[in-house]
C-alpha cells in the first residue's frame, strides 16, 4: 500500500479500488425472501417499462440472474432511468450465489470518451476498466505476484485506458443479499449516469462484473418529490468503528446508517467501508465470526467467493458511500443473532463486527 498512498490521498476517494472493480433461504424472513422457481417462470410473462410513471414511487427493482449455459451472472432492472431524488433500489436474489448493486456516479469524462470511441457507455467502461482489472487480478490470485506490484500493474493500465475514473463517485446501494432473499435500500440520486456493478467472484477468481453483472441507470433532472425515509433505527459507521442501538425490537424497521469520518489513505485493501446486516441461521460462535471477517477481505483467497460462511445469511445493508452521507435499509426483524458487519479487513478488530439479539416479543428499545 505505501507504493500508492499519495497518489491515494490526492485523488480524495475513500473507494479507489472499487472503482476499478466495474468487471467485476431463510424460511424465517418472510417478508424478505421469495420465491426463485415463481422469479424465472413469471420472467417472460411480466411487462416492463422502461421509466418510472410519472407520480409513482422511485423504485427500482433489481432480479439477479445466472445464466447455467454462458455462466454470465446479470442483474435485471424493471426500469433503467428515474427521476432525481430519493430512490429505492429493491434487490431480489434469484441465484445460487451472493449479490449485492454498487452505484457509481459516472464523470462526464467518461461519457465524453465512450462518444469518441463510438461506444456504448457500458462497453467502454467495461473495455477500459472491468477487463483491465481482471487482467491485472489474475497473476496475483494466481500466487505468481504480490499485492504491491498488482496494484502498481493496475494503477498503471486502469490510469493509461480510464484517466477519468479517479473521478467516478460511489454512491451506495443495495448491501450483500443472499440466494432467496430481498434488500432494499434507499439513497438520494441527482440528475446523471449511474453504472452498477457486483464484484463478487466465482470459484475460478472471476468478478462477477466481469461475467456480465454491470447495469446503467439514467437519473433526469425532473424531480421526483418522493420524501426522505423516516428511520426507526440509527447505525453510523466511521474510521472508529460501527455504533449501533444495543437492544433491538422485532419487526420491520427503516435502519438509517450514516458514513462518517474514514481513513485518508483507506484502509489495508484500499477501499473505505460499507454497512451489512448478517442473520445467524443457527446462533454463532468464535470460529464463524473469524471466517466472516475472512470472507469480506476481497484481497484474501477465498474473499468474497460465491456464499458466505455457512450459517451466514446476508439480508442487505448499505455498499460504499463518502463521509457525510447516508442510505436507508428497510429489513423485517425476526428473532434471533444477527450482526452488523462492514467489507474491510478483521472486521472484528475495528469495531467494525458487532452481534446482537432481537428478542421475542416487543418489550425491546428501538
Amino acid at each position: 500500500m505505501k507504493h500508492f498512498k499519495w497518489f491515494y490521498y490526492q485523488l480524495h476517494t475513500v473507494s479507489l479500488v472499487i472503482i476499478f472493480l466495474m468487471f467485476s433461504a431463510c424460511s424465517d424472513f418472510q417478508s424478505s425472501s421469495f420465491d426463485i422457481e415463481k422469479v424465472n417462470a413469471d420472467k417472460n410473462s411480466q411487462q416492463k417499462s422502461k421509466l418510472v410513471v410519472k407520480g409513482g414511487p422511485n423504485v427500482v427493482e433489481i432480479t439477479t440472474e445466472h445464466d447455467h449455459d454462458s455462466d454470465e451472472h446479470l442483474f435485471n432492472l424493471n426500469v433503467n432511468e428515474v427521476p432525481e431524488g430519493w430512490t429505492r433500489f429493491r434487490l431480489k436474489n434469484a441465484t445460487h450465489v451472493d449479490h449485492f448493486f454498487l452505484l457509481y456516479e459516472v464523470p462526464q469524462g467518461a461519457i465524453d470518451a465512450a462518444e469518441a470511441a463510438n461506444q456504448t457507455l457500458l462497453d467502454h467502461w467495461y473495455q477500459t476498466v472491468t477487463a483491465p482489472f481482471q487482467e491485472e487480478w489474475n497473476p496475483y490470485i494466481n500466487g505468481d505476484i504480490g499485492f504491491g506490484v498488482f496494484v502498481n500493474n493496475l494503477f498503471g493500465a486502469v490510469l493509461s485506458s480510464a484517466p477519468w475514473f479517479p473521478n467516478a463517485i460511489t454512491v451506495g446501494g443495495p448491501g450483500i443479499t443472499s440466494p432467496g432473499q430481498v434488500s432494499e435500500t434507499t439513497v438520494h440520486l441527482t440528475e446523471g449516469v449511474y453504472i452498477a456493478e457486483c464484484y463478487v467472484r466465482d470459484e475460478n477468481g472471476e468478478f462477477h462484473s466481469y461475467n456480465g453483472m454491470l447495469e446503467m441507470v439514467t437519473v433526469t433532472g425532473q424531480a421526483s418529490g418522493e420524501r426522505e425515509p423516516r428511520a426507526t433505527m440509527d447505525v453510523m459507521i466511521s474510521q472508529s468503528g460501527i455504533e449501533n442501538p444495543e437492544l433491538v425490537r422485532p419487526g420491520a424497521h427503516t435502519v438509517a446508517i450514516h458514513f462518517g469520518e474514514q481513513p485518508a489513505f483507506g484502509y489495508e485493501h484500499l477501499l473505505g467501508h460499507n454497512v451489512q446486516l448478517v442473520y445467524f441461521d443457527e446462533g454463532y460462535d468464535s470460529q464463524l465470526l473469524e471466517e466472516l471477517g475472512i470472507w469480506m477481505d476481497w484481497t484474501e483467497m477465498d474473499g468474497l467467493v460465491n456464499r458466505a460462511p455457512e450459517g451466514a445469511t446476508f439480508i442487505g445493508g448499505a455498499m460504499e458511500m463518502l463521509g457525510g452521507n447516508t442510505a436507508y435499509f428497510n429489513v423485517n426483524l425476526v428473532p434471533g443473532d444477527y450482526a452488523w458487519i462492514a467489507e474491510v479487513p478483521d472486521p472484528q478488530s475495528k469495531g467494525m463486527l458487532k452481534t446482537f439479539t432481537v428478542p421475542f416479543g416487543n418489550t425491546a428499545a428501538q
